[in-house]
């Protein structure tokens, strides 16, 4: 997902939808207009390498924001239980086909779940192994203590929280747009709110930091390991331009796989990768 600012033609913001709204309306071509274009691939299988080694067969995790399912479906096909949630019920009808499609439908209980609404979750105390949340479903919300104290509740203590988010300080971003002359969207990220738009709708995006993620997250929970997804490889509405050069691409990439967990290049991707171990 990628924030872009928007104002109507009058110079006035434009109205605001619901993220679960503008999601519906997206879902139908989600898979082929964002989730298949290379870079997303690219980076959800260096976010795959981490789970693989989070999240074991057996286990049950939670899923916040599960899009279209390929995450679920894939740690299902390890052997992982899935609970897949999506504020929209357009993804989750999909992910719900996909899975059956896949042959793991027995392995992902999919649910409708209102992130805006987690002092008010059901599940039940240490019902999981672990949670994870992939590809900034989290900067739809601004308030990540709720979601903290909920998670802190229903994952058993020892459970690793793996949380992709767009980070908020992006240097691909900024040096590419500020050349292009673009400053504003150079400068989109760094007051920590924007608005995206997807498919005609608005709505608001927040970019934590590390540090402001960790600590929203309460003392539940303590940091453990932290990288940059997208240090050395561009944003989505970059990459087109990468992209006529395969082998420079392919080169970033080997680059990004060994150096995206050192400091300071886990702080300064396009998302950053957090994982934190429940107390």
């Amino acid at each position: 997902m990628a924030a872009n600012e928007q104002q109507s033609e009058k110079g006035q913001p434009p109205e605001l939808s619901s993220p679960a709204y503008a999601f519906d309306q997206a879902a139908s071509r989600y898979d082929q207009t964002i989730a298949s274009v290379e870079i997303a691939v690219w980076f959800r299988r260096l976010v795959w390498k981490r789970m693989e080694t989070l999240f074991l067969p057996g286990m049950r995790v939670l899923e916040l924001g599960c899009g279209t399912g390929e995450d679920a479906i894939w740690n299902a096909q390890r052997g992982v239980h899935v609970t897949a949630t999506d504020g929209s019920p357009a993804m989750c009808a999909i992910t719900r086909d996909k899975a059956a499609a896949a042959g793991v439908g027995h392995l992902i209980d999919v649910q409708p779940l209102d992130f805006f609404e987690a002092a008010r979750w059901t599940f039940e105390a240490g019902t999981f192994d672990g949670v994870y949340s992939n590809y900034g479903a989290l900067n739809c919300i601004g308030d990540w203590r709720t979601i903290g104290s909920a998670l802190s509740k229903s994952v058993r203590p020892g459970g690793v929280a793996g949380l992709c988010l767009i980070g908020r300080i992006c240097p691909w971003e900024i040096g590419w747009h500020a050349a292009h002359g673009h400053f504003k969207t150079a400068l989109r990220r760094l007051p920590g709110h924007a608005l995206a738009r997807l498919d005609g709708n608005s709505f608001s995006v927040y970019y934590p930091t590390v540090a402001r993620l960790t600590r929203d997250f309460g003392v539940g929970w303590q940091r453990r390991r932290t990288a940059g997804v997208g240090v050395w490889l561009p944003p989505s509405d970059v990459y087109p331009a990468l992209s006529r050069h395969p082998a420079l691409a392919r080169g970033l990439l080997r680059l990004e796989q060994t150096t995206a967990a050192w400091w300071p290049f886990r702080f300064l991707g396009d998302h950053f990768w957090l994982e934190l171990v429940r107390r």
